[in-house]
């Protein structure tokens, strides 16, 4: 008879990580079951927290595996500055700018009428005094009044030159009279006023070789105003060569227009409808002389 001979069969693991787990499971079976154990018996949780915290330390040092740590990365580039766009309508710097098409100085007069009553004529308009004087207030008035004067008689044709065009000028009566000289002017008149207290009161006008153009001036300014002649003033005019009517090469006389020290005089010559009506008296003074 053949006699059977019994192998040993050795125990082989062909699979670590299976039995890892395997092993795991156990331990997790037994753990679970230790617990309620202990919880039967009563040790007290503090039995059973041990008991976890050794399954658990097991379970974890079983499954431990090497984690993957990724490449650092790279620093961001700074990020460039954004091109501004230009706003459509936005000149180019770099474009040269185009010259103006002509400037203020180069607009011409507006062309007087031909047909105007004082068209062609050249008048004068001495605004007396300058900085120098003490009486400031009068000093302004004096321009005020000039140029409202000038824009009159420059509606109705004339050429007017004045012998200063701001309160700061500083000319002498002599250089005023030169000016008037050497612009041409058919007619001239220096205007302003009188100082001697506050009780006198009166208008008059000073001349050279125009004896009747004063005349004639005083008498429709006297008219105009209402302010009578200065006492002592007959019939309103003086004889006087000042400076301004000795240089001016042409008919020129001086009109006191008051005594300014005189409250009621200077309001008289202040209010504008007064002041309108200086005008009209210059202006037709002024045109029966040039066209008379």
């Amino acid at each position: 008879m053949k006699r059977v001979k019994t192998r040993r069969k050795n125990f082989r693991i062909s699979n670590p990580i299976g039995f890892s787990l395997f092993i795991a499971a156990c331990l997790l079976t037994l753990g679970l079951i230790v617990t309620l154990i202990v919880a039967a018996v009563g040790y007290g949780p503090d039995a059973v927290q041990w008991v976890q915290g050794q399954i658990r330390g097991t379970v974890e040092e079983i499954n431990e595996q090497p984690t993957f740590t990724p490449a650092p990365t790279a620093e961001p580039t700074e990020t460039p500055e954004p091109i501004e766009t230009p706003v459509v309508g936005t000149p180019n710097p770099s474009t040269p700018t185009p010259e103006p098409i002509g400037s203020m100085e180069d607009t011409p007069e507006p062309t007087k009428d031909p047909g105007a009553p004082l068209y062609g004529f050249i008048i004068g308009i001495d605004a007396g005094r300058d900085v120098s004087s003490k009486y400031t207030d009068e000093v302004a008035y004096n321009l005020e009044f000039a140029n409202q004067l000038k824009s009159y008689l420059e509606d109705r044709g004339a050429t007017v030159v004045l012998t200063r065009t701001s309160n700061d000028e500083r000319l002498k009566e002599s250089e005023r009279g030169k000016l008037i000289k050497a612009s041409d002017c058919d007619i001239a008149l220096e205007v302003r006023s009188n100082h001697i207290n506050k009780n006198s009161s009166g208008c008059y006008v000073r001349y050279g070789a125009s004896k009747e153009y004063a005349r004639e001036l005083v008498n429709a300014y006297s008219e105009a105003t209402g302010i009578k002649f200065q006492s002592g003033k007959k019939n309103g005019i003086e004889k006087e060569t000042n400076d301004v009517i000795h240089y001016s090469g042409c008919p020129c006389v001086r009109l006191m227009m008051c005594n300014w020290d005189n409250p009621a005089d200077r309001a008289t010559i202040q209010d504008d409808a007064t002041r309108q009506k200086i005008c009209e008296a210059i202006y037709n003074v002024l045109l029966g002389r040039l066209k008379g």
